[in-house]
């Protein structure tokens, strides 16, 4: 089995990466329905949904 680079798989990579609160870039999003459709998106809330505005105002990648 050959292993993946970051570089050919760009999605995966991002999804490593925490914010400086620790959590994943999925913890500070909202699941938001497109129209009127049955599909949903994710759209980037302020802070963490773990630890809140008082720990984590926004999303910040990195240690």
């Amino acid at each position: 089995m050959v292993a993946r680079t970051s570089a050919e798989v760009p999605g995966l990579a991002f999804s490593r990466v925490r914010c400086r609160c620790g959590h994943l870039p999925t913890h500070h999003m909202v699941v938001v329905p497109i129209g009127t459709s049955a599909s949903y998106r994710l759209d980037p809330t302020g802070p963490c949904a773990i630890c809140g505005e008082s720990v984590c105002k926004k999303y910040q990648p990195g240690a």
